[in-house]
């Protein structure tokens, strides 16, 4: 009797060990993540149906960054059932409103666009970090992105994410197993950011 209950305790510290082992592989697989999310009390985002996603502002050395993550963010919404403006006729409106920089928009320009564009949500933000990083040993992706909601009623922001993804995964580091590329990693952080929409 006395050498089955060892048996079973050992039994149990070697599952435990290897569940321990496991969670740090999990953990350390997904390199460096960071989701900050801001949502203003009482503000109903549930009842968005109709989204426009303004330029966003390029702080990467890649010209095209911020177009190319504004058109999967859009292609993220349209996936999730929203109604996504045109992008053509946003920018149209921005020319009608006479609006050169949408860094420089006040409440009255998003109520005015909202309403010209007849979204009850405008989308904007930044791509601060595009591009691949190099490191002592490897290369990796890396994305950084912060995006709000304005309110098309008020103009005020409701919802607000940053969210940066990136670095070398275990595999890549420890084995020199091949990482993810710049596009994959550019919809996961995208896709993580409009989780937090909910």
């Amino acid at each position: 009797m006395g050498s089955g209950t060892g048996r079973k305790s050992a039994q149990r510290a070697w599952f435990g060990a290897l569940l321990f082992l496991l969670t740090m592989v999990m953990a350390l697989g997904c390199g460096g993540v960071s989701v900050k999310r801001y949502i203003r009390p009482a503000a109903d985002i549930s009842a968005i149906e109709s989204i426009a996603v303004l330029p966003l502002s390029n702080y990467t050395t890649d010209t095209h960054a911020a177009e190319k993550i504004r058109n999967k963010i859009g292609i993220e919404l349209l996936s999730r059932g929203y109604n996504v403006i045109e992008p053509g006729e946003v920018m149209k409106s921005l020319g009608e409103l006479k609006i050169r920089s949408v860094d420089d928009m006040g409440k009255e320009e998003i109520v005015n666009i909202a309403g010209l564009l007849n979204a009850d949500g405008i989308i904007t933000g930044d791509v601060e970090v595009y591009g691949i990083s190099d490191g002592i040993v490897v290369s990796y992706p890396e994305v950084s992105i912060h995006l709000r909601l304005f309110d098309s009623v008020t103009g005020n922001v409701i919802w607000s994410v940053g969210h940066t993804n990136g670095g070398p995964s275990f595999w890549t580091r420890h084995l020199g197993a091949e990482g993810r590329t710049l596009d994959a990693v550019s919809e996961q952080v995208i896709r993580e950011a409009v989780d937090q929409l909910h």
